[in-house]
């Protein structure tokens, strides 16, 4: 399984060796470049279609359309610095193995100011416990690995576009905010909006507010993280999304840009919550998260 954290570590040289290591002499660099910080612009090709990674004006975008999640760029180059042949496919499995990588692999492109620097074609087996690259001008696959873990490495490029995108929710600057409302559709008198008042946050109409408990929510909102995308067409969230949300946030910038998320009653015994933002786009919490921020307005009054 891809394990996330264990390829951040890798990528700092702190993995734990295994002894079960193949001895076998082969080009460990072979799917290696030097370098891999002057790669600005990666293509994962397959049959679902193309990812764009790209990087301009200092950060990293998914398809020229959303801000890429930092983190899992990081697991990309950690995987890329990392990753080494351990062994070619054995002979009697290499004419399956590249047919399979040929018709079902990841194609990986890695650009350098407008310059391609490696191709190669990535999957593994259906068990996901095997990791195969092979170069395009090449017959033979090997099985690949990343030294003292046992992760699916190949997992990393098998993402689709929402799995590379930033899952911030509100990504927006506390310096630049003028409001934030909160609503609830069933119950008005739990409504309040902060908002800037002589340079601090304040409850408009509210005058003993409990500040530690405010600026406790106002971090939560501002660092809110949606654990994934979730593709529409499930029957279920169909009609959960046809419901009123139990809150819905709107958050104003000095620009005049509106960022909402509209929450909707968990259901029975799922662990996640799901949310729908501005655009329509339907997100995935769990239930602790949502928890810190579904407050309401007596939440706040000092001394309660």
């Amino acid at each position: 399984m891809f394990t996330l954290t264990g390829l951040i570590l890798a990528s700092l040289g702190l993995a734990y060796f295994s002894a079960d290591e193949s001895k076998q002499e082969i080009d460990r660099a072979y799917f290696r470049i030097d370098n891999t910080e002057k790669i600005d612009r990666v293509i994962l090709h397959s049959q679902k279609g193309d990812i764009e990674l790209k990087f301009e004006n200092n950060r990293w975008r998914v398809n020229e359309t959303w801000d890429a999640d930092v983190q899992m760029i990081k697991v990309l180059f950690a995987t890329l610095r990392q990753i080494e042949p351990r062994r070619p496919v054995a002979a009697a499995l290499r004419d399956s193995v590249a047919g399979m990588l040929e018709n079902n692999g990841i194609q990986v492109v890695l650009f350098e100011g407008g310059e391609k620097r490696l191709t190669f074609l990535a999957g593994g087996n259906a068990d996901k416990t095997e990791t195969w690259f092979i170069k395009d001008s090449d017959a033979q696959p090997f099985v690949m690995i990343i030294p003292g873990y046992r992760v699916y490495a190949a997992g990393i490029f098998e993402l689709d576009s929402n799995g590379w995108r930033d899952k911030r929710v509100f990504n927006f600057n506390w310096r630049n905010f003028r409001s934030l409302k909160v609503s609830y559709p069933e119950s008005s008198k739990a409504d309040f909006e902060i908002e800037m008042k002589d340079n601090y946050f304040g409850i408009k109409n509210m005058t003993t507010v409990d500040t530690t408990r405010l600026n406790d929510f106002l971090d939560a909102v501002s660092l809110l993280f949606a654990d994934r995308f979730v593709s529409p067409g499930k029957p279920v969230l169909d009609s959960l999304m046809k419901l009123p949300p139990i809150v819905r946030f709107q958050i104003n910038d000095v620009a005049d840009r509106t960022y909402s998320l509209d929450v909707f009653q968990p259901r029975n015994k799922d662990p996640e919550v799901y949310g729908r933002l501005k655009d329509g786009e339907l997100v995935a919490f769990g239930r602790s998260k949502i928890g810190e921020i579904v407050r309401k307005r007596d939440y706040f009054i000092s001394g309660k």
